[in-house]
């Protein structure tokens, strides 16, 4: 069996720490080591790993230098000839490395593997979507957003070696930044559709500076769109790549209230992809109703109702925004009913339907709100 080599950074997760060890040590496939890179923590993440005796478990300390540098020290520390990454407050499940060691057998010529992620907060409890988008039809695709989590990622440690470590200068998206260059460098990937982590939004997470993830995403396309000689396929996608950056930019910033930067970048958006505004808008319609599948969305109606309340108006008539605004309610209705939680649905239902009255005659709407008062608060 291969050894795979498991590097998990922590700074300052002692409280989720133990659990994400013991994840990784509980692991179905058994040629594993698991490397704790302690990236200058001041709690009792020492303490954390004193405490779990097993001689596959490595801990390694140095000075605070940020993630993207702990999992480089992993990196230059590790034996394995596959390298997995799981941050100190996400769980692998069990059979993860087994499953993506399978992929990567029975397709040598792949570099990396990947399988769908399950978002769930400080409990344990699955919320929001899976991270289930697979791979990109083309490697230039990868521009257009970050499809994986890098907790389901397994990768040949030779493929790391041939496009280099993480980008110590990013403080988000460097695992994005990673994926790019391999795609770059023609590294084939191989796609789960099967959950193989869990992916753990907390408190800490809710504040986190969406400024700070606005600047990474643009500084990642920046590097790529600095290189010399890059294949005319990526060029060709440069307004669509940033496009979708500002869309990713206005979405933290509907997040946090600050409508007049996520009017700007909306605008921005528009300007560089006027098909987001094509028949009536409808693609902006969905980029804005999957924001309401983002796990930090906790009041997603509040929030959907913050953003059509809060559009460009020289971008989007008026008539545009309540059609918007019906078609995201209806789609959030639907969704909490199917959670279970009926009283988020008919909330979201009756927001929809104040919009289009019509919609009071759709059988299916109907039965959707009769059962959805026996539906269970979520």
């Amino acid at each position: 069996m291969d050894l795979v080599s498991i590097i998990i950074p922590a700074y300052n997760q002692a409280a989720y720490l133990e659990q994400a060890i013991r994840s990784a040590l509980g692991q179905t496939y058994e040629a594993i080591e698991v490397i704790v890179v302690d990236d200058g923590s001041t709690d009792d993440t020492p303490t954390v790993v004193a405490g779990l005796s097993d001689p596959r478990l490595r801990y390694v300390r140095q000075e605070n230098q940020g993630l993207s540098s702990a999992r480089n020290r992993g990196i230059r520390t590790a034996s394995g000839g596959y390298l997995s990454f799981l941050d100190a407050d996400d769980l692998f499940l069990q059979e993860k490395v087994a499953l993506l060691v399978h992929e990567l057998t029975v397709r040598p010529e792949a570099g990396l593997a990947a399988g769908q992620a399950v978002p769930v907060d400080e409990s344990g409890q699955a919320i929001g979507r899976v991270f289930d988008r697979g791979l990109p039809d083309a490697p230039a695709e990868w521009l257009l957003g970050n499809r994986l989590h890098v907790g389901s990622v397994l990768l040949r440690a030779d493929w790391q070696a041939r496009v280099g470590l993480f980008d110590e200068g990013l403080r988000s998206y460097e695992d994005w930044d990673l994926w790019l260059r391999l795609a770059q460098a023609g590294c084939p990937m191989t796609w789960l559709p099967r959950p193989v982590s869990l992916y753990r939004f907390h408190r800490a997470q809710m504040t986190r500076d969406g400024a700070q993830m606005t600047r990474a995403s643009f500084a990642v396309l920046d590097k790529v769109f600095s290189a010399p000689a890059l294949p005319e396929a990526w060029g060709r996608l440069r307004e669509h790549a940033y496009s979708n950056a500002h869309l990713r930019a206005a979405a933290q910033e509907y997040l946090a209230g600050d409508y007049s930067r996520a009017k700007a970048d909306l605008s921005a958006a528009a300007e560089l992809n006027p098909a987001l505004l094509a028949n009536s808008g409808q693609a902006l319609t969905d980029h804005i109703s999957a924001w309401l599948d983002l796990p930090k969305t906790r009041e997603p109606l509040a929030f959907l109702q913050g953003i059509y309340s809060n559009l460009p108006e020289s971008l989007i008539p008026s008539a545009w925004r309540r059609r918007g605004m019906a078609q995201a309610a209806r789609r959030l209705a639907f969704e909490s009913y199917r959670r279970g939680d009926g009283r988020a649905a008919r909330r979201a239902l009756w927001a929809a339907v104040r919009i289009r009255p019509a919609w009071l005659a759709d059988r299916g709407l109907l039965a959707m709100l009769v059962r959805s008062f026996r539906a269970r608060p979520a």
